[in-house]
């Protein structure tokens, strides 16, 4: 581990060496703080309890700066989009007993950098509603008549396990957690079934969820059934985790709650030994105004994430923030010093997190790790992460926001 280093002046350092008084007032120069040097980020958060993660695309695997910057204070990486189902599916390409094909390239750019700087990876994601190929779920894979639930069912299972055997076989041991289900507690109940107390979304923005158009509600519990069982027949040492976005708001939180404990619930059905099916909960953690500089920075909102992994923990699950964004749209001096105190009370609360969460968290990845001032307002990363939301710099150099994070863990 490296050696701490406070901050220095040049002032401080001419009394060490001369003595006090003996520097001329007219030719010293102006105080210059030394920036400090910390162990590796993932270090300091190692020895309180939680891996330090964030994401990774085709393109940023491209770019030295940002590759160096994973692997010098990162040890958890997730995959943007290429290891999701939809990323991952051949279109109009059928194996030889007519379940779905495969393409590997991206998904396997990713876990080879990881693997060769020994980093871990988090699966994300094997079954989501959102952005699903339409194909997948149709009868002969090209008209739109739908396939019965017999059918989706055996190539939902079929994916789920080749997904994990790929990545296993290939990459063994890389692939420390799979998110099985992402999303499928709607914010509103006018999105589910009257009275489901889980709000299982029946649509998206308009959009059927397919899945639950074809099994039924009961898609995601066949998931968790599906991933559990293959992980633990072929011994593989994996994690699996719902994942969800605004877990921290009490309504949403509870129906997540009701799910998942539904998942591992006994039944005659799919769960018939009442085993623990789903490990974990991811929550995404996107934090502030959406698109807008209001609300942002709010310290009821750590108390929220704090309260809700505590919850969660309480429950005897793992707990992961997953892809958390603090969002800033303000680049001034005002904002910035905001934002900057911001992430030094969240990494603080974090710091100290798994002593009244029984040590069940275990992870916080950050997806909105760099600022982007180009972005264009309407563009979907400027709404969801915020142009100023970086713990790095746009040129992946360290802002304040990531000395802050490494002072609380010391601390």
């Amino acid at each position: 581990m490296k050696r701490l280093t406070y901050f220095l002046t040049i002032s401080a350092l001419s009394l060490f060496l001369f003595g006090c008084g003996s520097t001329s007032s007219k030719s010293a120069e102006p105080e210059k703080p030394v920036i400090p040097e910390y162990p590796p980020l993932y270090e300091l958060t190692g020895n309180k309890g939680f891996k330090m993660g964030t994401c990774m695309s085709p393109e940023s695997l491209q770019n030295a700066k940002y590759r160096n910057m994973v692997t010098g204070d990162f040890n958890s990486v997730t995959a943007t989009n290429e290891m999701k189902m939809y990323s991952l599916l051949d279109w109009g390409v059928r194996s030889r007993d007519g379940m779905p094909a495969f393409k590997w390239t991206n998904c396997d750019r990713l876990l080879q950098f990881a693997q060769e700087n020994n980093i871990k990876v988090r699966g994300h994601v094997l079954v989501w509603d959102a952005y699903m190929t339409e194909w997948f779920f149709y009868k002969d894979y090209r008209n739109k008549e739908l396939a019965d639930a017999e059918e989706i069912k055996a190539r939902m299972k079929y994916s789920i396990e080749t997904v994990i055997q790929h990545c296993e076989e290939k990459f063994p041991g890389v692939v420390y957690c799979w998110d099985v289900v992402n999303e499928a507690v709607s914010d509103s109940p006018s999105e589910a079934a009257s009275g489901d107390k889980a709000r299982v979304r029946k649509t998206r923005g308009g959009s059927k969820n397919l899945y639950y158009e074809t099994i039924g509600r009961d898609y995601v519990k066949w998931a968790f059934k599906y991933a559990h069982d293959f992980v633990q027949e072929n011994g593989y040492d994996i994690k699996l985790f719902y994942n969800d976005y605004n877990n921290f708001y009490a309504d949403k939180r509870n129906c997540i709650i009701n799910l998942v404990e539904e998942v591992n619930a006994q039944d005659d059905v799919i769960n018939t030994k009442g085993e623990r099916l789903c490990d974990g909960i991811g929550m995404q953690g996107y934090v502030g105004g959406y698109g807008q500089q209001s609300g942002c920075m709010n310290s009821g909102d750590i108390y929220a994430i704090k309260e809700t992994i505590e919850k969660y923990a309480s429950l005897g699950y793992e707990v992961q923030i997953t892809e958390m964004a603090l969002r800033n749209y303000d680049n001034g001096e005002y904002a910035k010093k905001q934002h900057e105190e911001f992430y030094g009370k969240m990494a603080q609360m974090l710091s100290h997190i798994n002593e009244t969460a029984n040590g069940k968290f275990t992870c916080w990845a950050i997806w909105g790790i760099l600022d982007n001032p180009s972005l264009p307002t309407t563009d979907y990363s400027y709404k969801m992460n915020g142009p100023f939301c970086g713990m790095f710099a746009w040129d992946c150099k360290k802002k304040p926001e990531f000395y802050n994070t490494c002072e609380a863990m010391l601390k």
